[in-house]
């Protein structure tokens, strides 16, 4: 194009100088009358140089005007097929039709996403032919308006097809000023699908998410909430704006940075799940205990990306945890522990025995056992009955409790026969305590309701360790022979069993 307007310039200036030169050259070189310089220049008149001037300039000016129209249309028959170029290869469906809705022109993708093989099949047509009757009346009473109001329109048309399939494009239209319309389209039909399974997803999802009773939250890895259901909220008591977006620690902690043996944190630098049991206060200021439970969420790459945080009210789980406790320790308490006297049994008296006769071998320390029993407590029962035995044994028990040190221990070793145990005591210690027993038994009466009275008296026996071949039998033997030597000595006194020295068979 550059070539044909150059050409056509040149040969405006060769015509302008022809013109000029005409009858010089005639004159100089056909009749010899002068040079050709000299008629050029002077053997002419005014008005046929002026002449000459004239029409030269105008050949000059039509040459430049023409070579000018030439090259704005060359420039603009350049752009024209760039465009048609990039139309036509576009993946986008591209088309034009007049103000009767007839398809003046249609590129290669449009007639591909309709179903067609050419663009010439769509020609002529109609767009009834490609919207179908309904859809081409809801684009006539809600399209047409806005495209004349606006001049361009943008949404998603119901489409169809050579075969006879519907299909879902986005469309954008724009008017022309000659009422025609330029209509570019895609098909969207798979990412309509795509977003109606996740949309569908989404509230499976949800309202999976919102039937769970238990609070439930999701957290990123800067600690953000990103999700919550309406039982966290609740538990929480705050809005779910005011959760959502907001860092938990921030918004349910009012710290400024993470808690200590925070679950969540503990799940997202380990990777693994993590639970503990916390006692939280609900709005209503009762005290629940809550157990939270931390999964990991992992991304592509395997790292922890959020992490789910499960709260479950555990509070009838603790209390029943905590009357199992008691129970057991009740029942502990029970089998271990007399129930008439409050003194701990026969079977606790020997444990605290071996464990007290063992320590007090490990540290070198003495120890002293005491037995002892109510006098003539069988005429007792005979004569007043077994509730005044029992008030006798109580009675005794009593008297044991209020004179005992506090690392002593006291317990009913059987029938109306007691224990005492005396950690890191000798014998004068334990004689001193047998002493002080026996005088204030001697101060206790049964009283009858009828104001009959029944002196109280017992006989003890003690026996303390001597060495490393002591046993708790052994021990316990020695001190029930010390108690059948008081009982033997006329009852009401104390006796002291020493182990006799080993004699050596005669050298």
């Amino acid at each position: 194009m550059i070539k044909t307007e150059r050409k056509i310039l040149f040969w405006s200036f060769l015509a302008a100088l022809f013109l000029w030169c005409t009858d010089a050259f005639v004159d100089a070189f056909a009749f010899k009358q002068g040079t050709f310089l000299d008629e050029l220049l002077f053997d002419v008149s005014s008005h046929e140089l002026y002449f000459r001037s004239f029409f030269a300039i105008c050949f000059i000016i039509f040459g430049l005007v023409v070579s000018r129209f030439m090259s704005k249309h060359s420039v603009a028959e350049e752009i024209l097929k760039k465009n048609t170029a990039a139309i036509e290869t576009s993946m986008d469906g591209v088309a034009i039709y007049d103000s009767r809705d007839v398809y003046q022109y249609a590129n290669q993708s449009y007639a591909q996403i309709n179903g067609y093989d050419s663009p010439n099949e769509v020609m002529g047509k109609t767009c009834i032919h490609i919207y179908g009757d309904k859809e081409y009346e809801r684009m006539q009473q809600k399209v047409v308006p806005l495209l004349k109001k606006n001049g361009r329109w943008r949404g998603e048309l119901v489409a169809r097809r050579k075969n006879g399939s519907s299909y879902i494009q986005e469309a954008s239209i724009s008017m022309l000023e000659d009422g025609g319309r330029v209509c570019i389209v895609r098909d969207i039909t798979w990412r309509k699908r795509s977003e109606d399974r996740l949309q569908r997803s989404e509230r499976f999802l949800n309202t999976i998410f919102n039937s769970i009773r238990d609070p439930f939250c999701i957290l990123d890895n800067e600690f953000r909430i990103i999700r919550v259901n309406e039982a966290y909220a609740q538990l929480k008591n705050k809005a779910f704006s005011d959760l959502i977006g907001s860092r938990c620690f921030e918004a349910l902690e009012g710290k400024k940075d993470i808690c200590e043996a925070c679950v969540v944190n503990k799940t997202f630098q380990a990777g693994d799940p993590f639970a503990k049991d916390k006692l939280v206060t609900l709005p209503d200021g009762t005290p629940v205990w809550v157990e939270i439970y931390t999964y990991p969420i992992l991304d592509e790459g395997g790292r922890v990306s959020h992490v789910i945080e499960y709260t479950r009210d555990v509070t009838d789980r603790k209390k029943s945890e905590e009357e199992k406790r008691r129970l057991i320790d009740r029942l502990e308490y029970l089998s271990r522990t007399d129930a008439l006297t409050g003194l701990i049994n026969r079977r606790a008296l020997t444990d605290s025995l071996t464990y007290e006769m063992d320590r007090a071998k490990r540290y070198g320390s003495g120890l002293s056992l005491i037995l002892c029993d109510i006098d003539n407590f069988k005429e007792i029962n005979d004569n007043y009955g077994h509730d005044m035995g029992d008030r006798a044994l109580q009675m005794l028990s009593g008297t044991l409790k209020s004179m005992l040190r506090r690392t002593d221990i006291a317990g009913r070793y059987g029938g109306d026969e007691f224990m005492i145990i005396l950690p890191e005591t000798a014998a004068g210690g334990a004689e001193s305590l047998a002493d002080k027993l026996l005088s204030e038994i001697r101060k206790s009466d049964l009283r009858f309701d009828d104001g009959k009275q029944v002196s109280l008296s017992m006989s003890i026996g003690i026996a303390c360790m001597t060495g490393e071949e002591e046993t708790p039998d052994s021990l316990v033997k020695r001190a029930d022979a010390a108690l059948y030597t008081s009982k033997q000595g006329g009852r009401d006194r104390v006796s002291t069993m020493k182990m006799e020295k080993e004699k050596l068979p005669p050298g």
